[in-house]
């Protein structure tokens, strides 16, 4: 469900890597029906009508009838995704490599038959006595072989197609794993007990009233005086932020956990041009609304423990740098709160409308603003009208907002390279002299904070490339290479029909 940023800290990630994001969505029958477009990795395509009518496939002989499909190996049906904002019920299904995809509750049904036993007639029978609409086994094989089998559920008789994978343009970039899978689903076990209602209102009160103490002891100011610039309290400063990063993305873990999910994985990546943690919870989708929300906000209840803590230290022993990280705890806290990127918030607002993928919808949004919108396609379509409203405002904000951020850094990109230059050529020296003359600490202050300067702009060489290469992907589709007829192959679809 999501991978994001913070210096240091993530929301919850999204299809692995997904997240959240970025599900392939089939939408259910009377949606907008989208124009096919094999190139797109989201796989939003139209359903067929569940009834043969003329216009459908010709019949399949009698021994396409008995055609016995098969679901990919690893595919996991999840049920219905609960609190969703669309018009028509949705419903989850997980592939072997953690993507899961959103479906009509045809398609759903379909794929609920297949059983490497039943044919498609079979399998017709059953999908009209549960749909109660008329579905040939003509119907059925359609739906396999142009719709389950692009989306790399399920397949007749050729081999599963390599499934489309969601890679939206703002995600991370350079990932890792920190800790995996077992581990983390091992912690998350022994932490879940602290989503207990009690604990979580004692939890809240009591940072309340700490930060409240902490403010009027005038602590803050000579707590920051005694910090800034001693490399011992930013060494400690930058544990402590390191550690808190990482409760945090146990948080996430934990939340998914107490919801009965099974979280994956915890890593580290850079969102744009920000160093980031993230934690896999795509297995969260199969929870209720609630769950989902209680995963999305658990890194942010971790934090508030982790601030408890480190706040009953500081009044133990008055050690500056833990009041300073109180302060900067709360200022990422807030950060993360934002739902313009792939941050907590994003997640959070995503959940509460129901809409899993909220930047799916910029597309139509942007063809709507040039000028170049799509037969029947609109913001929001297949969205309740109160969600399609939200969704639709989000958007007008979210599109401007990082577009002028984004060229408000490109313009910017120079200035900012001489300034780095410059400041790592200081810390190099400033690193070099303090080995030199025994000053360990402020060696290696030096040394992370030449890291720390050149994250973001590997980061930033690395979304540059992405960029690259969705131009010259869109390039290649838009003017693909000329193949003469006569050296053109000949290929059929299943039911006879030739298709080139």
């Amino acid at each position: 469900m999501s991978e994001a940023p913070q210096v240091g800290q993530a929301a919850p990630t999204e299809p692995d890597l997904p997240t959240e994001p970025a599900l392939p969505v089939v939408p259910a029958q009377g949606a907008a029906p989208d124009r096919p477009d094999a190139a797109r990795t989201s796989g939003e395509t139209a359903a067929p009508a569940a009834t043969a009518a003329p216009g459908d496939p010709a019949p399949l002989a009698e021994a396409d009838e008995r055609s016995v499909p098969q679901l990919a190996d690893g595919v996991e049906l999840c049920g219905r995704y609960e609190g969703a904002g669309y018009t028509d019920p949705r419903f989850l299904i997980g592939r072997a490599d953690g993507q899961m995809i959103l479906v009509s509750e045809l398609l759903y049904l379909v794929a609920s038959q297949i059983d490497g036993h039943r044919d498609l007639r079979e399998i017709a029978e059953r999908v009209t006595a549960a749909c109660g609409s008329q579905i040939s086994a003509a119907g059925v094989g359609f739906l396999i072989g142009d719709k389950l089998h692009k989306l790399g559920v399920a397949a007749l008789d050729e081999p599963v197609a390599e499934a489309p994978r969601a890679d939206p343009l703002i995600s991370l970039a350079m990932r890792g794993v920190l800790l995996p899978a077992v581990v983390v689903r091992a912690l998350a076990a022994v932490l879940a007990p602290l989503f207990q209602p009690v604990i979580v209102v004692s939890v809240l009160c009591a940072m309340v009233v700490a930060d409240v103490a902490l403010v009027a002891s005038g602590s803050l100011d000579p707590a920051f005086q005694a910090s800034v610039g001693d490399p011992a309290h930013l060494l400690m400063l930058i544990l402590l932020i390191v550690t808190s990063t990482l409760f945090h993305e146990s948080g996430h873990a934990a939340g998914c956990h107490y919801g009965g999910g099974r979280p994956g994985a915890i890593g580290f990546g850079i969102l744009l041009i920000f160093p980031a943690f993230y934690t896999n919870v795509t297995d969260a989708y199969r929870l209720d609304r609630a769950g989902r929300l209680r995963t999305d906000l658990g890194g942010l209840y971790f934090n508030a423990i982790y601030i408890l803590v480190m706040a009953g230290l500081f009044w133990a022993t008055g050690f500056a740098p833990l009041a300073v990280f109180i302060v900067l705890s709360h200022m990422q806290m807030l950060q993360q709160l934002l739902p313009l990127i792939r941050l907590d918030g994003y997640y959070i607002l995503g959940d509460l409308v129901g809409v899993p993928n909220l930047f799916a919808h910029v597309r139509p949004f942007l063809r709507k603003l040039l000028g170049r919108q799509q037969p029947g396609e609109q913001v929001g379509a297949g969205l309740r009208p109160q969600v399609r409203l939200l969704v639709t405002c989000w958007v007008a904000v979210v599109v401007p907002v990082l577009f002028l951020s984004l060229l408000t850094l490109f313009v910017r990109v120079p200035r900012y390279l001489g300034t780095a230059l410059e400041r790592g050529h200081e810390f190099w020296l400033w690193g070099l002299a303090g080995f030199q003359q025994g000053h360990v600490l402020i060696g290696l202050v030096a040394v992370l904070s030449l890291f720390v300067l050149l994250l973001p702009w590997m980061g930033g060489i690395a979304f540059v490339i992405r960029i690259g290469s969705k131009i010259g992907k869109w390039y290649r589709r838009k003017h693909p290479r000329h193949v003469p007829r006569h050296r053109a192959p000949v290929t059929r679809n299943r039911f006879g029909l030739r298709t080139s």
